[in-house]
């Protein structure tokens, strides 16, 4: 999908806070609020893990509360976010540039880190952060600007990425996979996405290896929530033509290299 600058009512700093993207083939305008497009307009959560994910309560609670905690919970020993965070930009590749996105990006955890990777190598390129929920990325985008980082944010699904095949240099992903709903259709956009050297780099969790971890997430998979196992995580990738170049586990708490 090719979009043009249909209208700009506010622009700060080379960006649009507030304005209108057009399609010319269909002639579907898409706004822009807050300095966030939306592509998505009256869609609904597909499930009720992603519904909660909508509610601006959990898009406020995310970061403050659950996520610095969460790998040390699920992985069995100490993984604070500095941890995960270099991790992932190093697996990234970050100092080549080019465009960087985020998908699932919550509150732009990942989106945010990749960037400031990015200043620090001195590497051209870009961030972008796409999720479902807005409200969660407007919670993104506050972050982003307290750090004073140039983050663009879509509100897009996750299955149907804005972007031309080929144009992405990494694609990261933090534990969204688990909650995304159509998986084979998700790892299919990374597959389109890919620049021939890009790097996909994610997070995610893998099914519970003892009875009670198995009956919590059977019961959690009532509201959407899918633990494959490393095995199906696996050929889920090879399914989307994505080739696995290394892997790491801890707990059940899964990271993965692809291209």
């Amino acid at each position: 999908m090719v979009l043009t600058v249909d209208q700009i009512d506010r622009e700060v700093a080379g960006m649009i806070e507030t304005g209108r993207l057009r399609c010319p083939q269909c002639a579907t305008a898409y706004p822009i609020t807050e300095g966030i497009l939306d592509l998505l307009g009256q869609q609904w959560p597909g499930s009720i893990a992603q519904f909660v994910n909508v509610l601006p309560p959990a898009a406020w609670a995310y970061e403050r509360t659950w996520r610095p905690l969460a790998l040390s919970m699920l992985s069995g020993e100490q993984f604070p976010l500095e941890r995960e965070l270099a991790l992932i930009t190093e697996l990234a590749g970050v100092d080549r540039g080019g465009l960087m996105i985020d998908v699932g990006c919550s509150n732009g955890l990942y989106a945010r880190a990749l960037e400031q990777a990015r200043r620090r190598s001195g590497a051209s390129g870009s961030v972008v952060g796409i999720d479902l929920s807005l409200p969660m990325l407007k919670e993104a985008r506050q972050r982003a600007q307290r750090e004073g980082l140039r983050i663009s944010f879509i509100r897009a699904s996750a299955q149907a990425l804005p972007f031309a095949a080929g144009t992405a240099s990494v694609l990261a992903m933090g534990g969204s996979l688990n909650e995304i709903g159509d998986i084979p259709a998700a790892l299919t956009e990374w597959r389109r996405l890919l620049a021939p050297r890009g790097r996909g780099v994610m997070m995610s969790l893998a099914a519970a290896d003892n009875p009670p971890g198995r009956a919590f997430q059977q019961f959690l998979g009532v509201g959407g929530l899918q633990f494959p196992t490393v095995a199906e995580l696996n050929r889920h990738f090879a399914n989307a033509g994505l080739r696995l170049r290394a892997q790491w586990q801890y707990g059940i708490v899964v990271f993965s290299v692809v291209q």
